[in-house]
């Protein structure tokens, strides 16, 4: 049996990340995924990098989800070369749109939010909208296109993440849940048991989305699941390519002719199943915001667990202790922010940098430790 020097616990686009993050420093990484194959709420995501419409209030972690949107293109381009693949990743931006007063009043805090920070954004002619959007609801009264949000298809970008570690010869186990985690004195070490394995390393990345709160013996983490379901129409021809979004829902463009609709926010426990109400939710949006689309195939509808915090931030730092980094609790933004924690998680775990992000350590959860 092998033993890394780091263990990472997930296998979603967070754990994948800081996993070759550290491979390429040489490291020897080893990654364990609870599920047969893929991840949870990395594959359930819509793959937004919207660090503006998400309505994340100014302050250090906006600062944090623009530095994060701004490694994206040289990312994706690394990635490329690493597997000689190509990423669907999209530049045209978010187009937010009002149907009434309150609508208006988000794309004024948006508008003047992104303008604050030097950041590109402008009000679109209605006609204009129509031409990329021909599907949009007549009611529309008023449009912004902000440039500076991203989108990617991040069940490909996964795939990816899971081939350039392989080539960095990470192994990734899948179906190998933890069953408890073992401090080892004076080792410093960690030992993690699995149902038939077992494997010690020097480091723990816990990557392990909504259930990094639930790992035997680690000291627990106040993480929950906010269930968001989502339904994938085909057969939709735009000039179009980025995202469309109306309050807190979205529509997001997957491939040629693929619409993402989403997402719910529920609190529903560990409970992933789609829901009639969840699902009529969704399509009555779309019927409202977009009739133009009601002949469009309806191609499949999933649920995904994201993971939540207390304050909403992520928990991104040292578990004080232990030889343990947590790298968790992105609720929406897991994707967005997947360079920026893999980078993070290398400076920390290299002692590349004296300190963590205060905001974001573990310590601000854990008795005040």
């Amino acid at each position: 049996m092998t033993h890394p020097d780091v263990l990472v616990l997930g296998g979603g686009i967070i754990g994948l990340a800081c996993a070759r993050e550290l491979a390429l420093r040489g490291v020897r990484v080893e990654v364990v995924e609870r599920l047969p194959a893929g991840a949870e709420a990395s594959l359930a995501a819509a793959g937004m990098l919207s660090p503006f419409s998400e309505a994340i209030p100014p302050g250090p972690f906006l600062d944090i989800c623009r530095e994060s949107r701004n490694l994206w293109g040289p990312w994706v381009a690394a990635l490329e070369e690493e597997t000689g693949l190509t990423v669907d990743y999209d530049t045209s931006g978010s187009l937010l749109v009002a149907l009434g007063e309150e609508d208006e009043a988000e794309l004024d805090r948006a508008l003047r939010n992104a303008r604050e920070m030097g950041e590109p954004a402008e009000e679109v002619e209605i006609p204009a909208l129509r031409h990329w959007v021909p599907d949009i609801t007549p009611a529309v009264r008023r449009a912004v296109h902000l440039t500076g949000e991203h989108r990617v298809d991040n069940v490909q970008l996964c795939a990816v993440l899971a081939l350039a570690l392989q080539k960095l010869g990470v192994t990734i186990h899948y179906d190998s849940e933890v069953e408890r985690v073992e401090r080892r004195q004076p080792e410093g070490t960690v030992l993690i048991h699995g149902r038939h394995w077992r494997k010690e390393a020097r480091l723990l990345v816990l990557a392990a989305g909504a259930w990094s709160g639930r790992i035997p013996e680690l000291p627990p983490l106040p993480l929950r699941p906010v269930r968001g379901q989502m339904l994938l129409l085909g057969g939709v021809e735009w000039p179009w390519r980025g995202i469309v979004r109306q309050g807190h829902l979205y529509v997001v463009r997957r491939g040629a002719t693929g619409l993402l609709v989403g997402a719910t926010v529920e609190e529903a426990g560990f409970d992933k199943h789609n829901t009639v109400e969840g699902i009529e939710d969704l399509l009555a949006f779309v019927r409202r915001f977009l009739p133009g689309t009601a002949k469009s195939r309806l191609e499949s509808i999933w649920a995904g667990l994201r993971p939540g915090t207390p304050d909403d931030l992520p928990i991104v730092g040292r578990i004080p202790g232990w030889p343990v980094l947590a790298a968790t609790g992105h609720f929406r933004n897991g994707i967005l922010l997947a360079p920026w924690t893999a980078r993070e998680v290398k400076r920390v775990a290299l002692a590349e940098v004296s300190g963590e992000i205060p905001e974001l350590s573990p310590k601000r959860f854990l008795n005040g430790s």
